[in-house]
């Protein structure tokens, strides 16, 4: 039995390091992050492509907001709805329009209010505790036809 030849395995290696080098150029990066006084946070999900990086980013992000709208009896992701959230001094720390359904925020441990509004219909999700050590993750669904 021969032994594969030098240049075939390199031909081999080099097919294998392009595919992987293809399929990872077809994987989106996190979206950059933003600046809002001590608040810092990433929004996006929008295309499919861009899922990975939100996923994996997720951990290191205290605050977790995802939104959903209804879809019949189901709910699909939606994006620009407009994101507040709220200090326990009633202060606005952060204020924006989401790129996608995932909106990840670091910001200091503490109680926060978050509201979401997409096409004028307002939901808020009271009393958030974001911890110093781990995830919090706050759930909207507007309801169908929303926009």
């Amino acid at each position: 039995m021969k032994k594969p030849s030098t240049k075939l395995a390199a031909l081999a290696a080099a097919l294998v390091l392009s595919a992987g080098t293809a399929l990872a150029q077809d994987l989106l990066p996190l979206p950059p992050v933003k600046q809002s006084g001590s608040v810092s946070y990433v929004s996006g999900g929008v295309p499919d492509e861009q899922l990975p990086a939100i996923q994996q980013a997720r951990a290191s992000y205290p605050l977790v907001i995802e939104l959903y709208q209804k879809a019949g009896a189901k709910s699909e992701y939606t994006s620009d709805a407009q994101i507040r959230l709220k200090n326990s001094k009633g202060e606005v720390v952060l204020d924006d329009k989401s790129d996608g359904p995932f909106f990840l925020v670091r910001t200091p441990p503490g109680t926060y209010q978050v509201e979401a509004t997409l096409n004028g219909k307002a939901l808020t999700q009271r009393a958030v505790a974001v911890p110093s050590k781990g995830s919090r993750r706050v759930v909207f669904v507007f309801p169908q036809a929303t926009d």
